[in-house]
């Protein structure tokens, strides 16, 4: 990699300006973080500790659990596999309110090193665009771990673009942790013909079904199943003007008919499928990324860290003027400050993210600074 540089006056000044007001922005939700979001981290830690796989996504058994820790009313469930609750178990070594600190911790320390990363990758001006992007702290302030999958996202192009590719497909299966947020890679993957990064994928997604089978047996597959399809508790997928996938965007403009919902899913699965099938390595993690998290329910702001690496992609490769513009506007506090108001303005986020996948999906591919997608495996 390249060595740091130093980065000029402005950097320096929107980068330490904008960490002001995300602390301060943060320093406002932690105690709701700690009572809510955290909880069910803590929980599912706590119980795998323990050895209780078996019953892990029972929702009893999670209740009594969550409330030896927060006086909760309702669940709020842990929906993560048992193999990420394994990962999780040491953080339940410490009482809960010295984890939470340990948590929020790990998270910023993640964050500043894929800040680095960028900083390194890409001059010192991709300090101003991550540090503009607000999900990756709004999800540190709530009490998730979706830092963990930018930094996995990151590792994962790196171990690609370097041509290690069996390593670079383990690295997204890695991704599993949420695995609504990554479905379209299996045929992003099939459809450009990467066969040995789709191995890497497979052999590790193998591994994250067979290791969660192996710890909660078939009773506890068929509870975690049943905790995803389970409809009745509060928690699981509240408030869906607030997402920022097609279930926003139908929420917020009053979309109820399922033939209208099923229509805009299948526009944004077929201008995917168009535009990913010669599309370079930078452009198939951007347009892949998008796509996946527009297609699929309960997906919040802060689930919208993962683009942040598109976004430094964009900008930095591309160019394409139009798809440089929506990337420096999408970076912005803007789109996703929508996702926190009430409906209909919350729509500016779903909509954000459509336009730039729009937008990017129509930019030639002769418009690039690497090689088209190979036409064999390799």
């Amino acid at each position: 990699m390249p060595q740091l540089t130093r980065p000029p006056a402005f950097v320096w000044v929107v980068a330490l300006g904008m960490c002001a007001v995300w602390i301060a922005f943060g320093s406002r939700t932690l105690a709701a973080a700690r009572a809510h979001d955290f909880l069910n981290i803590y929980t599912g830690a706590s119980l795998a500790l323990d050895g209780h796989f078996a019953d892990l996504h029972d929702i009893t058994v999670q209740l009594e659990r969550e409330r030896r820790y927060v006086p909760v009313q309702s669940l709020v469930p842990f929906v993560r596999p048992a193999f990420y609750a394994a990962i999780l178990a040491p953080l339940a070594v410490f009482p809960y309110n010295t984890a939470f600190v340990i948590w929020i911790a790990v998270q910023s320390l993640l964050l500043i090193a894929c800040w680095t990363w960028a900083w390194r990758r890409f001059g010192p001006e991709a300090l101003v665009f991550g540090t503009l992007f607000l999900p990756p702290p709004l999800g540190i302030a709530t009490g998730q771990d979706c830092v963990v999958l930018l930094a996995i996202f990151i590792v994962a192009y790196e171990l690609i673009e370097s041509n290690r590719l069996i390593a670079g497909g383990a690295a997204l299966a890695l991704m599993l942790i949420k695995f609504h947020l990554v479905l379209l890679w299996p045929v992003a993957l099939l459809l450009q013909r990467r066969s040995r990064i789709l191995a890497g994928f497979s052999a590790m997604a193998a591994l994250e079904i067979v290791s969660s089978l192996a710890l909660g047996g078939r009773h506890g597959a068929e509870l975690y199943i049943a905790l995803l399809r389970n409809k009745t508790l509060d928690h699981l997928s509240p408030s869906p003007e607030l997402m920022i996938s097609y279930q926003g965007l139908a929420a917020n403009l009053d979309i109820t008919a399922p033939w209208a919902i099923a229509a805009i899913q299948l526009a944004i699965v077929a201008l995917f499928l168009i535009a990913i099938t010669r599309a370079p390595l930078w452009r198939t993690f951007c347009l892949t990324a998008i796509a996946s998290l527009l297609i699929v329910p309960h997906v919040y702001a802060y689930d919208a860290t993962l683009l942040l690496l598109p976004i430094w992609l964009i900008i930095f490769k591309s160019i394409h003027p139009p798809s440089r513009i929506a990337a420096t506007l999408f970076s912005t506090p803007i789109p996703f400050g929508f996702a926190l108001a009430d409906k209909p303005w919350a729509v500016v986020s779903s909509a954000s993210m459509l336009a730039l996948l729009v937008i990017l999906s129509t930019a030639p591919n002769a418009l690039s600074t690497e090689p088209r997608a190979p036409a064999s495996g390799s």
